[in-house]
Formats: C-alpha cells, sequence, structure tokens
C-alpha cells in the first residue's frame, strides 16, 4: 500500500535550500519516488500557519518509504535542508475505503 509523506517548510535559507533540491532531487528519481506536489506559494488555511513550501511524495510501500531515508546521500543532502529550513513533516497511508 501506498505511503505518502506531505511536508511544508519555512525557508529562512533560499540558496542553502537551493543547494539541497539540487542534491535531493536526483536521488528521488533514481530512487523512483513520485513528488505528487510541490509549490513554493502554498495559500494556507490555518491563520496564522506561515508555510515557503509545500512538498507531497508518494513511496510504493513500507519498505521503500524506509529504504529511501536509509541513502546515506539522502541523509547527507538533508542535512542542507536541515540547515536552511525548518520543516514539519508527517507520514500518512492511501484511504483504503
Amino acid at each position: 500500500m501506498s505511503i505518502f509523506v506531505l511536508a511544508h517548510f519555512q525557508i529562512h535559507d533560499r540558496e542553502g535550500y537551493q543547494h539541497y533540491v539540487a542534491l535531493a532531487t536526483p536521488i528521488f528519481m533514481r530512487e523512483g519516488v513520485k513528488i505528487l506536489a510541490n509549490d513554493e506559494a502554498p495559500h494556507p488555511i490555518t491563520p496564522g500557519l506561515k508555510v515557503d513550501k509545500v512538498v507531497l511524495l508518494e513511496f510504493r510501500d513500507t519498505a521503500h518509504y524506509e529504504h529511501f531515508f536509509s541513502q546515506a546521500d539522502y541523509m547527507a543532502a538533508a542535512k542542507h535542508r536541515d540547515a536552511a529550513s525548518t520543516i514539519t513533516a508527517m507520514q500518512f497511508e492511501r484511504f483504503a475505503g
């Protein structure tokens, strides 16, 4: 069953974040992660929520999700993301109703 990750970011270092994107994008492609949404101008519905970017990812299953986030090159790229932004993320499964 598909696993989704929804992440939103407050970016305080655009150049540093772009460096993360340059490093991470080829890893997402290599590992077959589907990028379902990627918006750098989201419109928060919750009053007072500050969001500079939102991303929705799809993984084939839990094993795919765990494999991706255990990749040494992705973990190295994520250090740039974490230095350049504050991320809030959640993992969830597809609705099976």
